[in-house]
Parts: structure tokens; C-alpha cells; sequence
């Protein structure tokens, strides 16, 4: 039942993520997990919160594939992509907020991207046309430094259309794979979960 190691009896699943990841062992060793304690979370829920920690840790998208078909799976998924995005782009909302580039302004939409002065906004606009709008493919228009930016624009495209092939340009393995995963669990996933 349990490969070469005791089972983990009772550990946080924090903790044992951690451990796992600093000795260089298996994610599926989260499925080792003994949870004895009646009260708290089950013991499913500990496994998948050990999986979802690795995940996050090492921002590798393949071991969220250990939580499928579960839906948590998606807020996986989510999570690796917050750390591989981490250090560049904007959020928007009723303002742009671009925390790197020290940039928070009235967001204007995206009709049309000249109205922004600086680089960064334009790309931003750029990325959210090619994200949100039918027909529309604009992120050779976003700068090439840092490369983050155009793969972030060409991940959001690809899963627009919900093509995996669309994801071959983006030279980031990690993000590349991420992409990939993306689609594949959504075509495969996405009509069983209330997402």
C-alpha cells in the first residue's frame, strides 16, 4: 500500500508538502496521508491540500493533474498560474493597477489601446482585446521584454479558442505546459463541474 516510507500519520498537509518537496519525493505520496482525527477536514481534503501545496511550491502544473476530475483541480491550476505570472502585467478593474511598473489609472476599456500613453497600459489593452474579443489576436503587439507578457496574452488566447496547439509558441516550459493543461482539463472537465 505505501511505497518505501510509513505512512504519514496525522501530518499537516502543509507540512507535508513541504517535506515532500525539500526530500525530493513523490506528490503522490500526499495519497499516504492517515488522518485519524474525526474532527476538521476530511481526510480527502487534506490529500488534495497537500497536492494543491507541491503544486504551488514548485509551480509545476502537472501535479494538479493528481486532483482530477476533481474541480479543485481548476483552483490549482489557478494557483500555479498566479506564480508563474508573478512580477509582471496589470489588474483591472474600475482602475489599472500595474504594481511593478508603479502605474494606477482610471481604466479607460479597450476600445482602443492608443489612448494609453505608456507601454505597459497598451499591452494590458492589447491582452485583454485578444482575451475577451471574438476574432481578435493582438499580442504580436505587446512588447517582447519582459517575454512573460506575450506568453501570458498567447495562454489567454489559446484558451479562448480552447486549443492546446495554440499554446506551441509560448517558449516557457512551465508556462507552456500550464497552457496545455488548461485546455485539456477544461474540454475534458468543465461540463461535470459548477464552475
Amino acid at each position: 500500500m505505501f511505497g518505501a516510507h510509513r505512512p504519514y500519520i496525522d501530518w499537516d498537509p502543509i507540512k507535508l508538502a513541504q517535506y515532500l518537496v525539500d526530500h525530493k519525493r513523490s506528490p503522490k505520496e500526499c495519497w499516504d496521508l492517515v488522518v485519524l482525527d474525526p474532527f476538521g477536514p476530511t481526510a480527502a481534503e487534506k490529500r488534495a491540500g497537500c497536492i494543491y501545496t507541491i503544486a504551488e511550491i514548485t509551480s509545476d502544473p502537472e501535479v494538479c493533474r493528481l486532483l482530477l476530475p476533481n474541480e479543485y483541480t481548476w483552483s490549482c491550476l489557478g494557483s500555479v498560474k498566479s506564480k508563474l505570472s508573478e512580477g509582471f502585467g496589470c489588474g483591472a478593474d474600475e482602475y489599472i493597477s500595474c504594481g511593478d511598473y508603479d502605474i494606477y489609472v482610471k481604466n479607460l476599456g479597450i476600445a482602443d489601446c492608443s489612448i494609453y500613453h505608456e507601454k505597459v497600459l497598451q499591452d494590458w489593452c492589447h491582452d485583454r482585446r485578444t482575451a475577451t474579443l471574438e476574432n481578435i489576436y493582438e499580442c504580436d503587439l505587446i512588447s517582447p521584454e519582459p517575454p512573460g507578457l506575450r506568453e501570458e496574452c498567447q495562454m489567454r488566447y489559446a484558451f479562448k479558442l480552447k486549443d492546446a496547439a495554440l499554446c506551441a509558441p509560448i517558449k516557457n516550459n512551465d508556462r507552456r505546459r500550464l497552457c496545455e493543461i488548461e485546455i485539456e482539463v477544461w474540454n475534458k472537465y468543465s461540463n461535470i463541474w459548477s464552475l
